[in-house]
Order: structure tokens, then C-alpha cells, then sequence
């Protein structure tokens, strides 16, 4: 190969070890044997037509950016590639673009960050995982995801650094108008099988957490969507309690099974010896805060479980509603947790 083409190659390795795959994984991917790979790497030869649109079609990148002289002209060529915004229903209300903005800048600034620290790009944590378009499926991913995390049924106490320590990024920052009424909005990145989620710091610490459960859930969704192409749980679709479940709603019912797992609701109420229908507010906000999730999410996963009767959820599902149009949406007996977002 002439000199002047060597770059080729090049970019084609740093694409190749900015995944951590080797030779052999890569040569695999795009069926070819490891010493051809190896001498188009080295400069020894050029890629066929066919190797370089594998290749594209493996990496995850197009086919301009292996033809970029400059290694950083390379990495933006890719970049349109690199994140996704993540969106699951069709008719979703679209972050404004100046937050879309600011959020591909601070990734880009985070990117400069792990490269100077040396950081491993990619996530501990698999983000593409078959499940069964329904509850029960979503049920299982989630117990799933636990399962990966080393967590199993246990309560945990701060979910931002089981998050982090899986190599998945949270970034927590007040979002101003107009887009102060998102809760939060995640990114996946093909590239490094990695995400990005921005929670708004404005909201409650139980908002934040449950949003960053369901951004988990809505690119586990998200992938799936991708990888079968096509839309999945339509509204004629499996249903739970008559209501016919849809991707949002399967997003949160991941949420609501990941901070509550079954076993663990079903440990603390029996060893309390509270049954459906001796409940009270104290008990529900007493309980309601060892998992860290709002008072509304809790009833709800209670009357999903039956350990409360639905006159009683009923009760406090409006005496709940009553106190966030008084509050602005805030907590009663205000929050155990803090997430605190100078400190992420």
C-alpha cells in the first residue's frame, strides 16, 4: 500500500481498539481471517469494496470515516453514528434542540475526559437483551439486569454509583425552560454499547431515580426495536390488568419492578405483618422510603402485588394526588435520599 494510504488502516485500528475488540473479534465480525485484517492494518494491503462496506457495517460507522486523513476528522466523520437520542414511541414530545445541543457537548467534553484518564468507553452492563413483549417480560429483564449488576432482590441504596461503577454515565444539571419539565432523556451509543442519561436536577430525588430506571428500560426497548425492526408492543397487544401495554408503559413498568423487586416488597410487608387491608399512611410512607421511590409508584406496585385492597390503594392514590397539586409534586414526609448533582 502507498504511504500516503496508510491511514487507512490506522483509522481502521483505532475504530477497532476504541471498541476493545482484537483482531481476531473484528476479522470474525466481517469474515475475513485475522492476517489479512492484520496487514490492512499494518498498510500491507488495501480493503476490498466488500471489506470496507463490512467493516462500515460492523463498526457502526460510515464508510467516509475510514477514508479520513486526520484521526479527529475520522472520529467526527463517525460521529452522527456514535449516539442516538433515545425514543421509543412515535408520537413522543422531542426535546427542545438547544438541550439536544447541550447534551451532545457535554458527551463530547465527557469522550475528551475518558481519553485523558484513559477510561474504558464501553458498558459492563449488556444493552441489548432479548425479552418477551409484556409484563412478565419486562419483569424477567429487569430481574435480569439485576442479576448482572449483583444485586438481586437486595434494596439498594444509591443506584447513580451502581450505575456509574457498570460504566454507564449519569449526568445530573438543572434543565431550564423551555424544557424544565422533562424529567430526564438518555442516549445510546452503538459505538461503545454505552449510554448517557441527563436527569433533571430540579425534580425530587424519587422522580430522578425512577426516571433514570425507565431511560434504562427505554434503550433496552430501543435496541430491541433496532434489532427486529419493528415496533414493539402495540396496543393490541398483551395486556395486564386490561390495560394494553405500549413502550413507554413497558419502560416503566421495568422501573417499577427494578427498584421494587417482588421478593423484596413481599419480605419487608410480611415481616411487618401488614396485611391489604391494614395499611396506613405512616406505614406507606415508612416503607415507600427504603426502596426510594415516590409515594404514588409504591401504592401502585402494592395494588399490582395485591398486598393492598383497592378501596385502600384507592384512598391514598387520591389523598397522594391531592398532596402533589398542594406541593408541586413533592414528597411527603419529605426524602431520605439525596442525588446530588454538584457531585456527579
Amino acid at each position: 500500500m502507498s504511504e500516503d494510504l496508510k491511514f487507512i488502516g490506522n483509522n481502521i485500528r483505532s475504530f477497532r481498539q476504541s471498541r476493545n475488540w482484537t483482531l481476531a473479534q473484528l476479522a470474525s465480525k466481517i469474515g475475513i481471517q485475522e492476517g489479512p485484517l492484520g496487514r490492512i492494518e499494518r498498510g500491507g494491503n488495501l480493503p476490498s469494496a466488500t471489506v470496507i462496506h463490512n467493516l462500515a457495517q460492523a463498526l457502526n460507522i460510515p464508510i467516509d470515516a475510514l477514508f479520513a486523513p486526520d484521526p479527529s476528522r475520522a472520529r467526527a466523520a463517525a460521529a452522527e453514528t456514535d449516539t442516538a437520542h433515545v425514543t421509543i414511541e412515535a408520537d413522543a414530545s422531542v426535546p427542545p434542540k438547544a438541550l439536544l445541543s447541550v447534551c451532545r457537548k457535554l458527551m463530547s467534553a465527557f469522550h475528551t475526559l475518558e481519553e485523558i484518564l484513559g477510561v474504558q468507553k464501553h458498558a459492563l452492563l449488556p444493552l441489548s437483551i432479548p425479552f418477551k413483549p409484556d409484563y412478565a417480560g419486562m419483569e424477567q429483564l429487569a430481574a435480569q439486569v439485576r442479576t448482572t449488576m449483583g444485586t438481586g432482590d437486595a434494596v439498594v441504596f444509591d443506584y447513580l454509583e451502581l450505575f456509574e461503577n457498570f460504566g454507564l454515565r449519569v449526568l445530573l444539571f438543572p434543565f431550564m425552560k423551555p424544557a424544565n419539565n422533562f424529567d430526564g432523556l438518555s442516549f445510546f451509543e452503538p459505538v461503545h454499547q454505552n449510554a448517557f442519561f441527563f436527569i433533571n436536577s430540579r425534580k425530587n430525588p424519587e422522580k430522578q431515580l425512577f426516571c433514570l430506571v425507565t431511560e434504562l428500560g427505554k434503550i433496552l426497548i430501543f435496541n430491541q426495536m433496532k434489532i427486529r425492526k419493528e415496533t414493539l408492543f402495540p396496543d393490541t397487544g398483551p395486556t395486564s390488568e386490561s390495560r394494553p401495554i405500549n413502550p413507554i408503559r413497558a419502560a416503566r413498568h421495568f422501573a417499577a419492578t427494578f427498584l421494587m423487586p417482588d421478593t423484596a416488597v413481599r419480605s419487608t410487608v410480611g415481616q411487618l405483618g401488614i396485611t391489604p387491608d391494614t395499611w396506613t399512611w405512616d406505614l406507606i410512607l415508612r416503607i415507600k422510603h427504603r426502596f426510594g421511590i415516590s409515594t404514588e409508584a409504591f401504592i401502585y406496585r402494592l395494588l399490582e402485588l395485591d398486598l393492598i385492597t383497592e378501596d385502600a390503594s384507592s384512598t391514598y392514590i387520591q389523598k397522594i394526588k391531592t398532596h402533589y397539586q398542594q406541593t408541586g409534586f413533592g414528597e411527603p414526609d419529605a426524602s431520605r435520599r439525596i442525588l446530588n448533582a454538584q457531585c456527579r
